[in-house]
């Protein structure tokens, strides 16, 4: 039961809210989109939406606030690391 309510609420959190703000990012040579899009629930919590989007297909990852800031926390790191190996 916990399944089908936590893929309903990922659900509801990416076909519902007011966007807010939203940055959209070309990947795999300009054939995709990453976007990420800071959303509003009706109570006013802030949320995150990233979307993954190509020809055909959609991919959509719904996070709380506190997921985004562990999620930019490891891009924070990950960009670190490329840059250490870029030089």
């Amino acid at each position: 039961m916990g399944f089908f309510k936590d893929a309903f609420a990922t659900l509801s959190m990416v076909m519902t809210g007011k966007v807010l703000f939203q940055i959209d990012t070309p990947a795999n040579f300009g054939v995709s989109t990453m976007s990420l899009r800071i959303k509003q629930k009706k109570d006013g919590s802030p949320y995150v939406v990233l979307a993954g989007i190509a020809s055909g297909n959609y991919q959509y990852y719904a996070m709380t606030a506190e997921e985004f800031d562990e999620f930019a926390e490891a891009v924070q790191t990950t960009r670190g690391e490329l840059t250490s190996l870029k030089q």
